[in-house]
């Protein structure tokens, strides 16, 4: 009876409260107009949706990945009056809250490890940046500690993926939210885009400059750029193509291959082609791994012959256009400009080592380091330049030997266990991101949202996904 009782209760709860909240919505609209109704429904909203997080951390966990996919697309859609970002920051602030005051047991035995040092190692070095000389706002250093957050989703991960079944879970989530996100770019090729969408693009010259090339339009989906969609369709893409080469039924792989093949689709809207290269990176690099495996052999040769076919054969037209201009990269305009804006830096960078302070270049120089040598210059392009010019030649080793312990611990991890569905995981988390830190040298390509997400599950599951084989006396393949 008490069971019965202890059962029916928060159904009870939940249900008043629900009627309660519409009825008070109804009468503020009533009352007071429709902004007041509404402002009292998303507060309501929000207080239990923190009374969800505060319960379960992983539900405020796959938030920020909806998030940081979909926030752009809510803007563009209503305006929202206020930064979008600093509420993507508050909510990992509260998922790292929920995480540490949740009363089940957590498994920290394997956080003291190479990436979490090097990890560790950097967020020093930013933060003594606010002793740099070279640096003229504190206020800059002190919005550029919002940077930091990053760590707490690394702790998070390290505690979300501590089962195969977390992983697989999150891999699915991923998986899915990408193909949503490229099918609805094929939707504004084909279909063109929404009217919301379209009073955006043409309410800014510069914006229709960027994402009309050619008479044609270059895709973002839900996404906030072009760019940004093609990076993480492609990332998205190598992941589909190592779970379709995977340990899993026929069934399973066919979808993961036309899963593979809408995302490249998708990407090849988006008019990126450091996207197309770093699918092309990605795919050597998963040949090169797995070259003892015949069949995987045999795929890499289809892959590459396919490339040709689409690089010599006789297809046209924009697309196909910007494709073939990848790989002639001395012919590309856009490509000298790059490597021009690298020449004129070289100096700075060699006679500052520790960098001319953190949001000091370009538009964040603008906006928060005013009067600084670097503020309001060109946009650097290349993550890694912005790095080196921000925290110097010292602060970009640090940076990418960073980069360097994750595909060498990823790597040594893979070979080193003898479960094809852990080497498996390992290989979905650990290709895209070898692909996606050689276009970091193009472009910011790691951390723009939602890709940011998956490179710190990246760097949690390359250490978690070796704990696992032991805890595995069977495995059910999906």
């Amino acid at each position: 009876m008490i069971s019965n009782k202890t059962i029916k209760f928060p159904a009870a709860a939940i249900f008043s409260l629900l009627l309660l909240m519409s009825v008070a919505v109804t009468y503020l609209i009533a009352t007071h107009g429709i902004k007041m109704g509404v402002t009292v429904l998303l507060v309501s909203i929000g207080v239990v949706f923190v009374a969800a997080v505060l319960k379960d951390y992983r539900i405020g966990f796959y938030f920020i990945f909806f998030m940081g996919v979909f926030m752009f697309y809510v803007d563009r859609l209503f305006t929202v009056p206020f930064p979008m970002g600093t509420v993507y920051d508050a909510l990992v602030a509260l998922v790292f809250f929920s995480l540490m005051v949740e009363r089940r047991h957590h498994d920290w035995s394997s956080f003291k490890n190479p990436v979490t040092t090097m990890f560790f190692v950097l967020i020093v070095y930013q933060v003594l940046q606010l002793f740099n000389p070279s640096a003229n706002s504190v206020l800059a250093w002190i919005v550029s500690l919002r940077n930091n957050i990053s760590f707490l989703i690394y702790i998070i991960c390290f505690q979300m993926f501590s089962s195969l079944k977390g992983i697989k879970k999150f891999t699915m989530v991923w998986l899915g939210i990408a193909l949503l996100t490229g099918l609805y770019g094929i939707y504004q090729r084909v279909f063109g885009l929404p009217d919301f969408e379209h009073a955006w693009l043409y309410a800014s010259e510069d914006r229709v400059g960027l994402l009309v090339i050619w008479g044609q339009l270059r895709v973002f989906s839900f996404l906030s750029d072009p760019s940004v969609f093609g990076l993480f369709t492609a990332a998205s893409a190598l992941a589909a193509m190592v779970l379709a080469m995977g340990p899993f039924k026929l069934r399973y792989r066919a979808l993961f291959a036309a899963i593979m093949v809408i995302l490249l689709v998708a990407m090849s809207y988006s008019g990126t082609r450091t996207a197309i290269a770093l699918v092309a990176v990605g795919v050597a690099f998963y040949v090169t791994i797995m070259m003892h495996n015949r069949k995987t052999f045999m795929a890499g040769v289809a892959l590459v012959f396919m490339g040709l076919a689409l690089l010599f054969g006789p297809f046209y037209g924009g697309t196909m256009s910007r494709l073939r201009s990848t790989f002639k990269a001395s012919d590309d305009p856009s490509m000298a400009v790059r490597d021009f804006k690298r020449q004129q830096f070289q100096e700075y960078i060699q006679t500052h080592p520790i960098g001319g302070g953190l949001y000091t270049v370009g538009h964040n120089g603008d906006r928060y380091s005013k009067g600084h040598q670097l503020a309001g210059k060109w946009d650097p392009d290349s993550g890694y330049l912005l790095t080196a010019l921000e925290t110097g030649w010292i602060g970009l080793l640090i940076f990418q030997g960073l980069f360097c312990v994750v595909i060498i611990t990823g790597i040594n991890n893979f070979f080193s266990i003898n479960d094809p569905l852990l080497r498996t995981y390992i290989l979905v988390y650990i290709i895209p991101f070898m692909a996606l830190s050689v276009a970091h040298f193009t472009q910011d390509a790691m951390f723009s949202k939602p890709t940011n997400v998956i490179i710190y599950a990246t760097y949690a599951l390359v250490i978690k996904i070796a704990t696992l084989e032991k805890k595995l006396f069977s495995v059910d393949l999906v």
